[in-house]
């Protein structure tokens, strides 16, 4: 998979935005979790009369209830876009290594292997800070790779930032901009690009 010079897509993500989209979609499988068993417990209290604390239920049922949830969120997210939540906020998407959607099938078998990247004592992890593919052992068994996706736009400084040093007087030319220039005849850029 080899990005276009100066596209923000397509690029392998790194460790940090990696743990960024962890922790969101986490914190989101927490809360959602938590949202569902208060509205069962306040649900069978309203209709049944049952003084139910689901929470300090049999933990195995808590914790099997608790593993569904979060095999459901984070396969249906992959399989539908390719994404969840946090990766969709810090602009990462899964694909195969050629870069085409990865199916239902495949989602699954990458959250069912997810786990075995920190059984490992986190060695399943070190892919992605040395490797060139920066692949998770979860995304090697997959056969999945991480990449960013902001959608097919350049990669330049934003707006106001670009105004600003044009008003100091700096010209401003991006990455995009100046190897276009140099390929084409013309220095206007193709606005459907």
């Amino acid at each position: 998979m080899t990005p276009r010079v100066g596209q923000v897509s397509g690029h392998y993500a790194g460790a940090f935005t990696r743990l960024a989209a962890f922790v969101v979609d986490w914190l989101i499988i927490l809360a959602v979790y938590g949202f569902i068993l208060a509205s069962a417990q306040f649900v069978l209290e309203l209709l049944a009369g049952l003084e139910v604390d689901l929470s300090a239920a049999d933990p195995i049922w808590y914790w099997v209830g608790f593993v569904a949830w979060a095999f459901v969120y984070m396969v249906f997210g992959l399989a539908i876009t390719g994404r969840t939540i946090g990766k969709g906020l810090v602009g990462l998407k899964v694909v195969t290594r050629e870069g085409a959607p990865i199916s239902p099938g495949r989602a699954a078998v990458r959250v069912i292997v997810m786990p075995l990247s920190f059984a490992l004592l986190g060695l399943g992890f070190l892919g992605i800070i040395l490797g060139r593919e920066r692949r998770a052992l979860h995304d090697v068994i997959s056969g999945c790779a991480v990449v960013y996706d902001w959608g097919d736009r350049p990669a330049e400084l934003p707006t106001p930032l670009t105004r600003y040093l044009e008003r100091r007087g700096a010209t401003v030319i991006t990455e995009v901009a100046a190897s276009e220039s140099a390929l084409s005849p013309t220095s206007n850029v193709d606005a459907g690009q």
